[in-house]
């Protein structure tokens, strides 16, 4: 992988732009002076207490789970959920995670301790990046694959073709046993990284319960760990599915694990997309309704994002109540899923805000700020409300770590979707809650990059703290090239 170029340090926290695939964080927007050494993966926010071992009446977390990058109080919420059912583990139960990066101390010294007590503890990892969090687990487990317990990275990806454009980049925690809870699966967009929890929106999902959609991840699991040198054939389960075949319009989960060869014809959002009736017309008192998508997603881009883009576009025009919020987005692509309808445009915002215009973050020391944006949502859901593939009423998501850009379905991905009104209302509340509120995203039609204006709080002669919004001086960087080369901080998370 090449290690050098402007475009690749500007990638720092465009993360997932190339390789559909968190980056050492930097300070907290909005707090200039912040320790550089919290940057590069030190302990930050949270400690990890010597845990106990798990209460018999505890249960684990159940339904998704949301951070706030824009609350202090919402920083870390997804990561304590992940360390309270790591400190309920029982000894002789087994902790599996493969995520793509890991810098946060508590939650290793929480894996450590768990070890310590009798659990066997396996993790997988991308191999772009050495923290000590990584090496305190090691310490403590070894990385030996062979062996009960170890931490591991996986060469380039560990189901796909070994080369410098594949990752493995699953976001997948398992636990055996947790507290009164078996065959714990969390799923979703969220690392166990600082910059996942101050500078992305994230999100995870629980379910418990399910033994045999459990042994099936578990079995993906111990494929992954054999690291091959091959792309893989994709995989698809979903528990003992409830007609011949796994249907995400009938079963309560569906998986897919990538690598999964992608294209105009054989797209999985293409598929999903094509069973989306717009408009259902009630039989008895003649009245239509639409279907509802919301579409949250980190990065949408390259010959996949455009062909993704004029797929949404489409069931906008066939009459479907459509919104999208993206963190980042290529400049044909946006012009592809933004282009006017006889319906107008698709309602469209970004959660892409660079407050931090003044304070760059040079690591290289080359002139150029290696943190694009201070917010962005790493997210990857979709939610649908309406009629799916010829059934009414449907409430579902999809989420996992899919992104929507062209080099995504190469990568260690799972593709999860979940049917069940309380949990896409949950989803929807999250997806409202940053398209309502200012500070979290912007109209990405209105808002030109020359003159994005943003809060500050400033204190008036008489001591009262006052908020006003000034104009930033550099533009808001959410529309990219969409070509990007790797440089020496590339992580694409």
């Amino acid at each position: 992988m090449t290690r050098s170029s402007r475009w690749g340090v500007a990638a720092w926290t465009v993360l997932c732009v190339v390789l559909g695939v968190t980056a050492p964080a930097p300070a907290a927007a909005g707090a200039p002076g912040a320790a550089r050494g919290a940057a590069l993966g030190a302990p930050a926010a949270a400690t990890a207490d010597e845990p106990r071992p798990g209460s018999r009446s505890w249960r684990a977390p159940s339904g998704p789970f949301f951070n706030d990058p824009h609350l202090a109080a919402g920083h870390f919420r997804i990561e304590r959920k992940v360390i309270d059912t790591i400190r309920h583990t029982r000894k002789g139960s087994t902790i599996r995670i493969a995520i793509y990066s890991l810098d946060r101390m508590p939650v290793a010294q929480a894996l450590a301790a768990a070890h310590r007590r009798g659990v066997r503890v396996q993790i997988l990892l991308n191999d772009h990046w050495e923290t000590p969090a990584m090496k305190v687990i090691r310490a403590e487990i070894g990385k030996d694959r062979r062996r009960d317990s170890f931490i591991y990275k996986c060469r380039q990806s560990c189901r796909g073709a070994a080369n410098e454009f594949n990752n493995l980049h699953s976001k997948l925690y398992l636990f055996s046993e947790a507290g009164r809870s078996e065959d714990v699966i969390a799923v979703g967009s969220a690392n166990m990284t600082r910059n996942a929890a101050i500078h992305q929106w994230n999100d995870l999902y629980f379910t418990e319960g399910d033994h045999e959609l459990f042994r099936q991840f578990v079995g993906l699991f111990n494929d992954m760990r054999r690291d091959y040198d091959t792309r893989q054939e994709p995989m698809q389960f979903c528990g003992t599915p409830l007609g011949a075949a796994c249907d995400d319009s009938v079963d309560k989960h569906t998986a897919w694990a990538f690598p999964r060869v992608s294209g105009p014809k054989n797209d999985l959002v293409l598929d999903m997309l094509d069973r989306v009736q717009c408009r259902t017309t009630d039989p008895a008192t003649g009245k239509v309704t639409r279907t509802r998508l919301a579409l949250s997603m980190h990065t949408m881009r390259g010959d996949r994002g455009n062909y993704l883009a004029a797929g949404i576009r489409r069931k906008f025009i066939q009459g479907c109540d459509v919104r999208v919020s993206y963190g980042l987005i290529g400049y044909h692509t946006k012009g592809i899923l933004g282009a006017p309808t006889a319906r107008g445009r698709i309602p469209l915002r970004s959660t892409g805000l660079d407050y931090n215009t003044e304070d760059n973050f040079d690591l290289n020391n080359d002139g150029l700020d290696d943190l694009i944006l201070d917010y962005y949502s790493h997210q990857k859901y979709f939610v649908v409300r309406g009629t799916y593939n010829g059934v009414p009423d449907t409430e579902m998501v999809l989420t996992g770590s899919v992104n929507w850009s062209s080099l995504s379905t190469a990568n260690d991905e799972i593709w999860f979707t979940v049917r069940g009104a309380v949990v896409a209302r949950k989803y929807m509340a999250n997806f409202n809650y940053q398209w309502d509120h200012r500070r979290n995203s912007r109209n990405a039609y209105t808002t030109t990059y020359a003159n994005f204006r943003v809060p500050r709080t400033v204190r008036a002669p008489d001591g009262t703290l006052r908020t006003t919004y000034v104009t930033v001086r550099r533009p808001v960087t959410t529309v990219e090239p969409d070509r990007y080369l790797p440089g020496p901080y590339w992580e694409a998370d």
